[in-house]
């Protein structure tokens, strides 16, 4: 009844901020005199405001070393009819309100800030309290009495369920007969230990080899040649590597999505060729910025002699000694470019020694399908004969795969934490890394006498490492988006992408009971029972703590983005079978477990086609 009550409440609220909210733009510019009239978007309201505005400041903060920004910020100045002033800063996640009208930064220009106004100070105090109210109630569900949770929950013990996925992989690309000039594996890989601006971040030269050779090959390594001798190959030999690729791509592809896949390839060789991809001379601009520029790129007036040397010279100086084989010669000056890029750069506008050598240590380490298909290949053998799983040495060797398994994807979720600088799960990649963990964590914490469990979470782990490592072979690590720079993001995330592992494993659960019988099959229904009102929950909370988030950011709690709805609409396809006293259909194990498993088709549409099919807020690229 709770809940219930909470979801009207919360539609309540939403019908107060419709009818009552105003909604608006401020465009405010530095030095201008005060401003109180506002452009009216929503709501009842004549556009003024009770005070008057005044920008002080406009500024935007940039990533250290880059001109990628990572927050814009806005310092103005409220000034009441009284003369009483007031002043306060609004950035990205960060509103300021002032007698219930709240600011939020929208744009920003040249000395010009464009604020979002708000003022819905009923609808919020009520939506807010229907999303307290639904938390109480959905805590409170699993304590009731006389249920199927709570028999089932005192049988099994205590037991959690999560899941995560990941992605990275490697296709070989075809050879060719002729072999391909390139230089020493050694002197390729002090090569990638060279600064480039990258991806809107400062990265070393390996990840940028990573990168390129993915995008050509499909993999890390093209004939035996790791990335970085690739990537040489391309800045020393470009004609050789030209006709090389030329001849493995004679035919035209049949399809318009390979034609497109091949443009893309010959567009990144043209800019390759032209040298305006290597960004790996910093400067130091004349309004304070740190600039980095390109091999071909335009050469600043005001640069002084020594540093407009070392730009036009160190690169030549190593393509000349490696063409005329001097490779201790080349080894030297590729030393001097580095100690030039500390010297110019300034060793504060580059990565710490130990995080630029952590990227370099994930970009060697970066291998998800072997840990995949390892998983499936288990998780998929324990629910053909799930017996197998009750011996105790198959238990020992399931136990250390999972531990090994976790260990190493904890690893590689730390290393892209700790070079990307935020909590990685802000891209596809890093949604499905999270799912395989937490399902992993799922596999091994499942009670034995239910042996269906740690299976299911070991094929829900594969899967999701494996639609990880569809996407491409090596995810590159990019600079936060301002507004993804809250501390919601890692709890929106996590709560959706436990509720999908935990729909993935009721499909599994489901699947199985249909191929089983009599007791097995009514077994596999009770426990999708105990899976999923948790399920359910835990896509509610992902979905609430989401409209938080957007309140904060953009000053409204819903806008019908594709994700959005996806997400709402699979919410409600599964909270049809919480009503099963309601929905006769239901009340039978076997149209409860097919209509579990046509369900998840929602959650893979919700993904996938709200991911890469429609474009929006919550598009990963």
């Amino acid at each position: 009844m709770l809940l219930h009550i909470a979801l009207t409440v919360i539609v309540a609220g939403a019908f107060i901020t419709h009818f009552t909210g105003i909604t608006g733009k401020l465009t405010l510019v530095e030095k201008a005199p005060a401003v109180s009239n506002f452009e009216v978007e929503s709501g009842p309201s004549d556009g003024r405001l009770p005070f008057s505005v005044t920008l002080d400041r406009a500024s935007t903060v940039f990533y250290t070393g880059t001109t990628t920004p990572k927050d814009f910020s806005s310092l103005v100045t409220i000034t009441f009819d009284n003369g009483k002033r007031e002043s306060m800063e609004i950035s990205m996640n960060r509103v300021a309100t002032c007698r219930g009208w709240r600011f939020y930064q929208a744009g920003m220009g040249d000395s010009a800030s464009t604020l979002s106004i708000s003022h819905d100070p009923f609808g919020i105090a009520v939506t807010y309290t229907g999303y307290a109210l639904l938390a109480l109630a959905m805590i409170l569900f699993f304590f009731q009495p006389y249920t199927i949770w709570r028999a089932w929950l005192r049988k099994l013990g205590s037991y959690m369920a999560v899941v995560i996925a990941f992605i990275a992989s490697a296709t070989p690309a075809s050879a060719a007969d002729e072999p391909l000039p390139a230089i020493q594996r050694p002197l390729a890989e002090n090569l990638g230990k060279i600064y480039v601006y990258w991806n809107d971040r400062i990265s070393p030269l390996q990840t940028m080899a990573n990168d390129v050779s993915v995008s050509l090959y499909g993999s890390t390594s093209y004939r035996g040649y790791t990335a970085e001798q690739v990537l040489a190959g391309w800045l020393f030999n470009y004609d050789a590597w030209k006709r090389d690729f030329d001849s493995m791509n004679i035919s035209i592809p049949s399809s318009d999505k390979k034609r497109r896949r091949l443009e893309e390839k010959r567009n990144l060789i043209k800019w390759l060729g032209t040298g305006e991809a290597f960004r790996i001379y910093p400067y130091l601009s004349a309004n304070g910025r740190m600039e980095w520029l390109s091999l071909s790129g335009r050469k600043p007036s005001k640069m002084g002699l020594d540093q407009w040397k070392f730009m036009t010279g160190s690169m030549h100086g190593i393509a000349l000694d490696i063409a005329e084989g001097k490779n201790i010669h080349a080894n030297e000056g590729i030393n001097r470019l580095i100690e030039g890029q500390r010297l110019y750069a300034g060793l504060e506008n580059l990565p710490s020694d130990a995080r630029f050598k952590a990227e370099m240590i994930y970009n060697s380490v970066v291998k998800i399908l072997p840990v995949a298909v390892l998983l499936l290949l288990a998780g998929i053998l324990g629910m053909i004969m799930p017996r197998i799983f009750g011996k105790k040495c198959i238990r020992i060797i399931t136990t250390a795969i999972l531990v090994l398994a976790l260990s190493y994807l904890s690893f590689i979720a730390v290393l892209r934490g700790y070079v990307g600088g935020h909590i990685p799960l802000s891209n596809g990649f890093e949604t499905m890394l999270c799912m395989a963990i937490i399902s992993t964590v799922g596999a091994l914490c499942s009670p034995r006498r239910i042996r269906v469990l740690a299976p299911g979470f070991m094929i829900v782990a594969g899967a999701a490492l494996c639609v990880a490592a569809m996407g491409e072979a090596h995810p590159r690590i990019g600079a936060l988006m301002p507004v993804l720079g809250s501390s919601l993001l890692s709890i929106h995330v996590m709560l959706v992408m436990t509720s999908y592992a935990l729909f993935f494993l009721m499909a599994i659960v489901a699947a199985k009971s249909l191929v089983n019988a009599g007791k097995a099959r009514s077994e596999g229904v009770a426990l999708n029972h105990v899976l999923l009102a948790p399920a359910v929950f835990l896509l509610a909370g992902g979905i609430f703590v989401g409209a938080i988030w957007a309140n904060q950011s953009w000053g409204r709690y819903w806008g019908w983005d594709p994700k959005e709805t996806c997400a709402l609409v699979t919410m409600l396809i599964y909270a049809l079978p919480l009503h099963t006293g309601s929905v006769s259909f239901l009340r039978k194990d076997k149209g409860f477990s097919i209509y579990i498993m046509i369900a998840f088709l929602s959650v893979i549409f919700t993904y996938f086609g709200a991911n890469y099919l429609f474009s929006g807020l919550h598009s990963y690229v």
